[in-house]
């Protein structure tokens, strides 16, 4: 009997051994047939912004007429989220049948000595297959932690490498240093493909350039749009000739000139990408859990220091006049400590929480780090310490849970519960 959802989701959450290297997972594209050499593929890569710039190049190649999947993580409502074509969701049947696929040709991996695909292995072979199963010609593919190990970066070639902002994070894995994590994050590249980045510091950008150069790629440096006025919760900037309606946030306007310039690449290789289909493109960009309004609650999974002087700075610019109260959970292997010295200068308040993750760091422990520069509560369930975030907020006040993706969807849903009371 073919698969159901659930039976699916069953066998991509199972416990599985991590390994270094893309020995399994390159094993496992082959015994589904190398979907992936059928696709014209753009990788993404950086430590913040990956998820932005996918959507802006891949809704903008859409908006084009070339039918296009993105493949992109961590999901923010719901696991189907991270698999997409043309703005439209992977079914739960489709998902079935490509994770019963991807299941069976793993069965192969015992004969190589090799164990079961992690989950994030499963759902990259599971996107790939679908992309070609349903007719794509260009796949978008949001990097995981990147590096040349990612479970993204399966073998072939790539026709595009695009790298976000790039800043400490994972250094266990990508190196202790922004000149390693910058070279790692470049590693993806295969010889020949283009390679656009986001302008950044000197030894970041001279890291980048060497891999490139090393593989016989030229990396172009792109700085980011100029910001021109806001438009209720979005912002308008200056793309070329035209204005362009983006997502909130300064970073946007770094993750959009990027996504113009990996566009204008992909112009140069053969895809017509007219600027009208852009700026169409970017405008009907809006994803969860970036800086994301939903009355008097914004949601941002900012995770690392970077990310979360982002969202601080950008605080400052769009509520100059509001009070603020930070409703944090963090991940116990994450720099909590840079994520709250770069954030709470920016906040009135702050309350912590506990939830239901094995990685989540103890929101008294949390607390406890945080008291030395504001105000916090520790409150343990989430649903009050939300109701207490809002009563420190005020009425005209707002609240911005962040920290990690991972918990934005229970806020969202528990605010949304107590507005409808």
């Amino acid at each position: 009997m073919a698969w159901n959802y659930s039976r699916a989701v069953e066998y991509a959450d199972a416990k599985a051994v991590s390994m270094p290297g893309t020995e399994r997972i390159n094993a496992l594209m082959r015994a589904l047939g190398d979907p992936q050499s059928r696709l014209l593929r753009v990788h993404v890569a950086g430590t913040n912004g990956k998820g932005s710039v996918s959507a802006y190049i891949a809704v903008a190649i859409g908006a084009a007429g070339y039918r296009t999947g993105r493949f992109s993580s961590p999901a923010v409502r719901e696991r189907r989220e991270c698999f997409c074509i043309d703005g439209e969701f992977i079914g739960e049947s489709e998902y079935a049948y490509c994770m019963e696929r991807v299941a069976k040709a793993a069965e192969s991996l015992k004969e190589k000595g090799l164990s079961r695909p992690t989950s994030f292995e499963a759902e990259t072979a599971a996107a790939y297959l679908w992309f070609v199963l349903k007719g794509c010609r260009v796949a978008v593919v949001e990097a995981g932690m990147g590096g040349k190990d990612d479970a993204t970066n399966v073998s072939g070639q790539k026709t595009l490498l695009a790298l976000t902002s790039i800043a400490l994070d994972h250094t266990a894995f990508l190196g202790g240093t922004i000149e390693e994590i910058a070279r790692a994050k470049a590693g993806m590249l295969t010889p020949g493909c283009a390679v656009v980045a986001l302008r950044q510091e000197r030894a970041c950008e001279e890291a980048i350039t060497q891999t490139a150069k090393e593989a016989g790629c030229d990396c172009e440096f792109v700085e980011p749009l100029e910001f021109l006025a806001f438009r209720g919760d979005r912002q308008l900037a200056r793309l070329g000739g035209t204005r362009v309606s983006l997502m909130p946030g300064t970073r946007q306007l770094g993750n959009a000139a990027v996504a113009a310039a990996a566009i204008k690449k992909l112009n140069e290789r053969g895809l017509y990408l007219p600027e009208s289909a852009i700026v169409r493109g970017f405008e009907s960009v809006a994803l969860p859990g970036r800086q994301e309004r939903i009355g008097r609650l914004i949601l941002d999974g900012a995770h690392n220091p970077d990310a979360a002087g982002e969202l601080g700075r950008s605080l400052d610019l769009y509520y100059p006049e509001k009070k603020k109260v930070a409703l944090i959970g963090v991940f116990a292997d994450k720099d909590y400590a840079g994520v709250l010295k770069a954030l709470l200068p920016h906040v009135d308040a702050a309350v912590t929480f506990d939830w239901e993750n094995r990685r989540a760091l103890k929101g008294s422990l949390l607390a406890g780090e945080a008291r030395g520069s504001v105000y916090c509560e520790y409150v343990p369930e989430i649903e009050g310490a939300l109701g207490r975030a809002l009563e420190l907020a005020g009425e005209d006040g707002l609240v911005v849970a962040c920290g990690s993706f991972s918990h934005l969807e229970k806020i969202r849903c528990a605010y949304c519960a107590k507005e409808e009371r």
